[in-house]
């Protein structure tokens, strides 16, 4: 194993020869000098390596979306079908959605369990490789059991809850380890200063590289859900079979790719009871009412650090430890609303996909619509991460805070929703079936990108920033669990996932991302001016060591004027 250092001294975990990284001289940036602040912000360059792990992620998605843009037709409708949309199982539209919606609940509730196994045993990278074998097998079952004799003989049924339940657990170890390992490619850290080409002074800004890391990411990803435009359009034309088959070998040519740049990969080491060792430091915090209280110099100064053996008997166990935990907990608040977004985002693969069967198609495949989702997104990442975003920040000096970027996610959301209400309500008011053409849907999915990019890429960049290196995994994790919550309420909505209820569906969801958006607003405002610390960042004392506190406990080394820290 190779050691890399990130800018601040922490130490992170390669996978080839040793590699030592000397970073040439540059000027730090100070947040306390006035003239730093005035300095326009730029992003740093995108580590190469960035390449080898959204390529994973491509074909992670690939999969996942290339068999989740059938999904609905192949539970909802018969073999062989009668109105030439296919089918398999032909268990509804209510149960479609039901299905789908347990998909996704049970495929993020396991981002949990691969993000325990990730940050606590294996780490990131032996993550990954355990969890793709699973996901493999998942899918061949589902090959096997959706050719024409498999749905005949009644197998597709068991196959496609066998498939759930391996997929699910392959995504579970993915997910929570792709998108943090994205980020560690970049080992610079810290913002600093540097002379354009034009002799500008510049602020490379560490926060806005990390938000770009993330969109690109988030690009990549997308470059595979266009495998729905295929699967769906092979489902139509050939079989449910061929479909799924082709989604599986790209994924595996994919994993060649990642692991061809794998011994150049930089990332954090598991870090043993990380996790375990979190929720001790919580639940001390919780008996002492506050982290503040928490940490070892304000328990020392109280004479209360015996009563806690792991605080005592525990070298990691730091203010500054301590202020990283509080962080990484608290970059879980920003995630109370969002299973209300997922709400309207599981949308997109169940019930619009039932929407545009109901009108007029003209040829076009029903579930070919949520494509166009992928492909707004692919137009509006760059656009806005290499046009609009710098120029805004270079012409009017504005720079969309995290806060206002969910904000605005949560409005488009329930713009797409109110969209969908008043089309359905054109669709029951027409006096013709499927007269009503289905590229009227085309503004839905234009709110539906801009949503998606806004709170899911920032929401991934707010759970890295917040979160100690030992719990990336899990606190990415925590974000992905909210998808599982807004699938939970898919569930629940099932029974009126149905004609004639789709008005009120739509409208009622439209109004809950609508409320849960200016709610969202109000809880966090005072963020907006004062910006989202990184979870390294968050404690402004770094003196004590663990040693010197124990002293304080036992008597020999005197407090004086310390003060303990601010937390940020």
């Amino acid at each position: 194993m190779s050691s890399a250092f990130h800018d601040d001294g922490s130490q992170l975990r390669g996978h080839g020869s040793t590699v030592t990284r000397v970073a040439a001289p540059r000027e730090q940036y100070n947040e306390d000098d006035a003239e730093h602040r005035q300095l326009r912000r730029v992003r740093g360059p995108l580590p190469w390596l960035l390449f080898a792990v959204c390529v994973l992620e491509m074909g992670e998605r690939f999969v996942y979306i290339g068999l989740s843009g059938p999904l609905q037709n192949y539970i909802q409708i018969p073999y062989p079908s009668s109105n030439g949309v296919p089918g398999a199982l032909g268990r509804g539209q209510s149960t479609g959605a039901a299905l789908g919606n347990f998909f996704k609940f049970w495929a993020y509730l396991c981002t949990v369990f691969g993000a325990i196994v990730a940050d606590q045993y294996l780490g990131k990278f032996k993550t990954i490789i355990c969890s793709v074998p699973i996901y493999v097998i998942g899918m061949v079952i589902l090959v096997a059991t959706s050719t024409p004799a498999g749905i005949t003989s009644g197998a597709a049924m068991g196959g496609l809850i066998a498939m759930m339940i391996l997929v699910g657990l392959g995504t579970g170890g993915l997910k929570s380890c792709i998108a943090p390992l994205s980020a560690e490619q970049n080992t610079s850290f810290k913002s600093y200063i540097k002379m354009t080409k034009s002799g500008e002074r510049v602020v490379v800004d560490a926060q806005l590289t990390n938000a770009s890391i993330f969109m690109w990411y988030y690009w990549a990803a997308n470059v595979g859900s266009l495998a729905s435009l295929i699967t769906t359009s092979v489902e139509k034309a050939h079989s449910f079979w061929v479909a799924y088959l082709i989604p599986l070998v790209v994924f595996l040519m994919t994993f060649g790719v990642f692991m061809f740049f794998s011994r150049r990969l930089t990332t954090a080491p598991a870090q043993g009871s990380a996790i375990i060792d979190a929720f001790k430091t919580t639940a001390i915090a919780i008996r002492e009412r506050g982290f503040e209280n928490a940490k070892p110099s304000a328990l020392a100064a109280r004479r209360r650090l015996e009563k806690y053996a792991f605080a005592r008997a525990n070298d990691r166990y730091t203010d500054s430890y301590v202020s990283e935990i509080r962080s990484g907990i608290g970059a879980c608040k920003y995630f109370v609303l969002f299973p209300v977004y997922f709400v309207v985002w599981i949308q997109a693969f169940s019930n619009l996909v039932a929407q545009a069967g109901s009108m007029k198609l003209g040829g076009t495949p029903n579930d070919l619509m949520q494509s166009l989702e992928t492909i707004f997104m692919l137009a509006f990442i760059p656009l806005l991460d290499i046009i609009i975003y710098p120029f805004l920040r270079k012409q009017w000096g504005i720079h969309l805070n995290p806060i206002l970027r969910i904000f605005l996610g949560f409005i488009m959301a329930a713009l797409a929703m109110t969209y969908c209400c008043v089309l359905q309500h054109f669709i029951y008011a027409s006096p013709e079936e499927n007269s009503i053409d289905v590229w009227l849907q085309t503004p839905a999915w234009i709110f539906m990108a801009l949503s998606e990019i806004w709170v899911v890429v920032t929401g991934l960049e707010v759970a890295f920033l917040k979160a100690p290196e030992s719990l990336r995994a899990f606190i990415s994790s925590m974000f992905w669990l909210t998808i599982a919550f807004g699938a939970a309420v898919g569930i629940g909505l099932s029974p009126v996932s149905k004609d004639p209820y789709m008005v009120w569906l739509y409208g009622g969801i439209a109004v809950a991302a609508f409320v849960s958006g200016v709610l969202f607003y109000l809880w966090f405002r005072n963020d907006i001016a004062n910006g989202i610390v990184p979870a390294g960042e968050v404690s402004a004392l770094t003196g004590v060591e663990v040693e010197k506190v124990k002293g304080i406990e036992a008597g020999k080394v005197s407090v004086g004027g310390d003060k303990p820290p601010l937390a940020a």
